[in-house]
């Protein structure tokens, strides 16, 4: 049994229940293909881009029915050729990542068909900064202002900025921040693009993610804090935002 961090079942619950089902999905940054496999129980299929390397290992590992539908790519957004556009795009704690997070959020909404459903989400407001934010390579938090701002001038429409896991996930900030603190040495030898290619779920300890902890990180036991939490969605108390918008 996998170790699923806190914070991204938060996320996970949030993006879930937005899903406009369709018939094909892209996502962005799919990193070990955690969210994507559940992504495919609400598409015909789909397409992954993650740009570290060999993204195909993980998919190796999934049923044959899994393989048959999704499609894999080793790939920047900006290098992707698309086969047509998409019902839904997804990309999650990525664009923190872009220098040019305008010209990515444009990128996002060119590849859904019209009225498609674009799903983003980013860490949450600069007074959260903290030296975690730089480790793993994050160049800005984002404002709910912003953001609509953002992805209006990129073609969006019914732009919703959800304030997702409040108040659960800045619980979480201080033992991200005792995490950071002890990676410190190691990471800041990095470089940013390093930083990025081991953050999230790649950020996480061997030693944690084996241990018993593991089992207590389940969906089902997160489940009842995340519909708790979306009371406060439309209040800027969390340290992350989740985006879901329609290509205008």
């Amino acid at each position: 049994m996998r170790y699923l961090p806190p914070r991204y079942l938060f996320r996970r619950a949030e993006i879930l229940r937005s899903i406009v089902p369709g018939d094909r999905f892209l996502e962005v940054g799919a990193g070990d293909l955690t969210l994507t496999t559940e992504l495919l129980d609400h598409f015909g299929s789909g397409i992954a881009l993650e740009p570290s390397e060999n993204p195909e290992r993980f998919l190796l590992t999934l049923d044959q029915d899994v393989q048959a539908r999704l499609e894999v790519q080793s790939s920047e957004l900006d290098a992707f050729e698309p086969p047509g556009t998409f019902d839904c795009v997804v990309s999650c704690e990525v664009m923190e990542h872009v220098e040019d997070d305008a010209g990515f959020a444009r990128s996002l909404v060119q590849n859904l068909r019209p009225g498609g459903q674009l799903i983003v989400s980013v860490p949450a407001h600069m007074r959260f900064w903290t030296v975690h934010d730089q480790l793993v390579g994050h160049l800005r938090r984002y404002d709910r202002a912003q953001l609509v701002t953002l992805f209006s001038n990129a073609g969006c429409t019914d732009i919703d900025v959800r304030s997702y896991g409040y108040p659960w996930i800045n619980l979480l900030r201080l033992p991200r921040l005792i995490l950071a603190k002890l990676q410190q040495d190691e990471r800041s030898e990095m470089t940013t693009a390093e930083q990025t290619a081991s953050s999230n779920h790649r950020q996480i300890p061997a030693g944690l993610a084996s241990s018993p902890v593991r089992f207590l990180t389940r969906p089902a036991l997160v489940a009842p804090l995340a519909f708790i939490s979306r009371a406060f969605n439309r209040l800027d108390r969390s340290d992350g935002f989740v985006v879901v918008a329609k290509r205008r």
